[in-house]
C-alpha cells in the first residue's frame, strides 16, 4: 500500500514539473524581456496553480532577461515560502535563443524540481524551513533541506537525461561555480554529501 502511495506521489509531482516547465518554455520561446506571473499570463482565467497534492497554491514568477555577453543561458530559482511563489530567471543570449532550448529544459527540470521539493517540505513538515538565509555558501549548500532538495532536482536531471546521479552532480558544480561560488574542497564535500544522502 504505501509502495503504490509513493508512486501516485512521484507521478503526481512528476506531472507538476511538466506543467511548470512546459509553461516556462512557452513564454520563453513567445516573449523577450519582462516578469511574468504563471499560470495567469498564459490564462488570465487562472490565478494560481491548484495541484491536488499540494495544500497552497502556487504562482510561478518567471523573469526573463536577454543578455547578448553570456554564451548561453543562466537559470536561478527560489521558493518564497511565505507567499507561495516560486520564482524562476533565465539570463540568456537572445542570439542563440532557439539553439539552447533544448538544453534550457533539462536545466528547468532540476530547477524546478529542487524548488517544488522545498514545497514538499513544506507541506509535510519534514524540514524547519523558518530559519534564516544562510549566507555563507559552504553553509547554506550543506543545511539538509537544501541537500534534500538538491538530490531530488539532480534525479530528476539524470532521469530526463540518462546520465548517471554522480555524473549530473559533478557536471552542475564544475559548470555553475559562479552560482555556488564554493572553492574546490567545499565543492567536493557538498558533492560527497549529496551522494551519500539517505
Amino acid at each position: 500500500m504505501n509502495y503504490k502511495k509513493i508512486i501516485l506521489e512521484d507521478n503526481r509531482r512528476r506531472q507538476v514539473i511538466r506543467t511548470l516547465v512546459r509553461d516556462v518554455i512557452k513564454v520563453y520561446k513567445e516573449e523577450e524581456d519582462g516578469e511574468f506571473y504563471l499560470p495567469n499570463f498564459i490564462d488570465d482565467s487562472i490565478d494560481f496553480y491548484n495541484f491536488t497534492s499540494f495544500d497552497n497554491d502556487l504562482v510561478l514568477n518567471l523573469i526573463l532577461q536577454p543578455n547578448n555577453k553570456i554564451d548561453g543561458f543562466k537559470v536561478n530559482g527560489e521558493y518564497y515560502r511565505n507567499d507561495d511563489i516560486i520564482e524562476v530567471s533565465i539570463e540568456y543570449n537572445p542570439e542563440v535563443k532557439d539553439k539552447i532550448t533544448y538544453d534550457l529544459v533539462g536545466e528547468l527540470n532540476e530547477v524546478l524540481a529542487h524548488e517544488i521539493r522545498h514545497v514538499d517540505q513544506k507541506t509535510k513538515g519534514t524540514y524547519n524551513l523558518d530559519v534564516p538565509e544562510e549566507e555563507d555558501p559552504f553553509k547554506y549548500y550543506t543545511q539538509e533541506h537544501e541537500i534534500d532538495a538538491q538530490v531530488f532536482g539532480f534525479k530528476r536531471l539524470s532521469k530526463i537525461t540518462n546520465i548517471p546521479f554522480d555524473v549530473v552532480v559533478k557536471r552542475w558544480f564544475k559548470e555553475h561555480k559562479d552560482v555556488h561560488k564554493l572553492n574546490d574542497n567545499e565543492t567536493a564535500e557538498v558533492i560527497s554529501k549529496i551522494l551519500n544522502f539517505k
